[in-house]
């Protein structure tokens, strides 16, 4: 199956076609006029979907009913603190075909999300996320989080929040490796934890364990505001990046570079200086962190000490929107002067196993995930050579009678409706 026209390959622009195999990768890619197959015309451009490697999808039910001045702390409790206890699964997999469908049609086509709404409920709510992303066609990696911390003295909708998210070690572990059953070249699922402050030392560590167990990248919430630098500091000493290198020195851990940490606001030279050297992946998500007032990631820092970040958008609800090319705008005018521009446009483009192949980039044997831009807007996208998208619709749903409707039905039921 051949798409001929004019192609992107992240350094060059050309006149040519790629072929895509029957399991869904590039198996060639030419250069030179050809009229094969699918032909674009001259007002398009074929280029690498984008790769969005933090999502919390689930949230895009909060979107219109958040105020853009909260802060994280004021943001959680009218959020999910006040209502992820009352989401079904119907509403989780309604909210996540809104944040899929709008991914795709911002030109994503394959997703790392992290999850925690279990809602004791084992893997019901994870397989309506992914039967989401199924609905839509996007690719997934999914991260099953592990949460295993309940704050006694917390307010009661958060403390009620954690005890529907929480799992001891040993059931989240299980519940991991029976999720595996729903993977196949579309969906890859792997083990997570949330954050220092949502996981207890053991279970971070076992996760990443399990991680390495099952050849499977680890996501882990890093510094996402300064209050996992002080309980770091307070229960064992050094920041948080430092006790992870000292488990992998004692052997707790076999090493960082299975570990995908996301936010990394309030690293120091010291922790940049680890992620280097442990070769861990590091996903920014630097417009949510600017909105709710957590922190910012030093961008600058970051690429001198060796580390190249991913691109991430973290929920809809925190966030302007879904759009990873809107992360690498914001991004080039945050750093403006001091980044040079050719570098933030190749944030996130560096090719990243999903499965048993790569996203990121126009590859031969790659994934033949790509999008087409009609006069520099997403107008198709392809995911595995199938198309998803057409004329900026979605081929697979339509978007007011399988999404918008029912999920305005359980926005009411959530919020009474207000």
């Amino acid at each position: 199956m051949w798409f001929s026209g004019k192609i992107w390959d992240g350094t060059k622009e050309f006149e040519g076609a790629l072929s895509v195999d029957y399991r869904g990768r590039i198996d060639a890619i030419r250069t030179g006029f050809a009229a094969e197959g699918t032909v674009f015309d001259s007002d398009c451009l074929i280029q690498a979907g984008d790769f969005n490697a933090h999502s919390h999808p689930e949230q895009s039910i909060y979107t219109d009913i958040v105020d853009p001045s909260w802060d994280l702390g004021t943001w959680c409790r009218h959020t999910i603190y006040r209502h992820s206890v009352s989401l079904t699964a119907r509403s989780v997999r309604l909210a996540c075909r809104r944040a899929f469908g709008r991914m795709v049609r911002l030109g994503v086509s394959s997703v790392m999300v992290s999850f925690y709404l279990h809602g004791n409920r084992d893997n019901e709510n994870a397989r309506a996320v992914i039967a989401a992303a199924r609905d839509v066609g996007i690719r997934l990696v999914f991260g099953r989080m592990n949460y295993d911390i309940i704050n006694e003295n917390a307010y009661e909708g958060k403390k009620a929040s954690q005890k529907s998210y929480y799992e001891p070690i040993e059931v989240a572990a299980r519940n991991v490796r029976e999720l595996m059953s729903e993977e196949d070249d579309l969906v890859t699922v792997c083990p997570a934890l949330h954050s220092f402050h949502a996981n207890t030392p053991q279970a971070i560590a076992a996760g990443i364990r399990l991680g390495a167990e099952l050849n499977r990248p680890v996501q882990l919430h890093l510094s996402e505001d300064q209050g996992d630098v002080k309980l770091s500091l307070d229960a064992f000493g050094v920041r948080p990046l430092v006790y992870l290198q000292q488990l992998a020195d004692r052997g707790e851990i076999p090493g960082l570079d299975g570990l995908i940490f996301s936010d990394c606001c309030w690293l120091d030279d010291d922790e940049r200086s680890v992620l280097a050297k442990g070769r861990a992946k590091v996903v920014l998500n630097a417009r949510m962190n600017a909105r709710v007032k957590a922190g910012f990631p030093d961008l600058p820092a970051m690429l001198a000490s060796g580390v190249v970040p991913w691109l991430g958008t973290d929920g809809e609800a925190s966030n302007d929107d879904l759009s990873v090319s809107g992360e690498r705008a914001f991004l080039a005018k945050k750093f403006s002067g001091v980044v040079r521009p050719q570098t933030i446009e190749r944030l996130g483009q560096a090719p990243f196993f999903c499965g048993t192949s790569t996203v990121g980039d126009l590859r031969v044997g790659g994934w033949a995930d790509f999008r087409v831009l009609r006069r520099g807007k997403v107008s198709e996208l392809f995911v595995g050579g199938r198309q998803v998208l057409r004329d900026g619709r979605l081929t697979q749903l339509d978007e007011e009678r399988d999404i918008e409707a029912p999920l305005a039905d359980e926005v009411a039921r959530l919020t009474g409706g207000k």
